[in-house]
């Protein structure tokens, strides 16, 4: 039996800078594969506007713990940009993991 992550990131964009937050998310979807991920999806919120979830594939709980740094931290080269789009800057990012098993 394999174990793997399922990373879900959640946060709410500001509606002033959304040209600037769809050409960052262009190149952090390009970016992600180099940590590992795969199975990446993004998209908005049915029922919150301006409100956007990512989800994607870490092959483990390591890596899962290690993107949850990266990703609410303003210092990284490309994800702390989006701490200028994100209403209350990354340390508001709402990150999670599920833990899956395959046979």
């Amino acid at each position: 039996m394999k174990n793997s992550f399922q990373m879900y990131i959640e946060y709410e964009i500001k509606q002033e800078v959304y040209d600037q937050y769809v050409a960052l998310m262009s190149k952090v979807i390009e970016t992600l594969p180099q940590y590992d991920a795969n199975k990446i999806q993004w998209s908005s919120s049915q029922d919150k506007e301006n409100y956007f979830i990512e989800s994607f594939i870490l092959p483990t709980e390591s890596h899962f713990h290690v993107m949850k740094r990266l990703r609410k931290t303003r210092s990284h080269l490309l994800f702390g940009l989006l701490d200028d789009c994100i209403c209350g800057g990354v340390k508001e990012i709402k990150c999670f993991g599920l833990k899956t098993n395959h046979y």
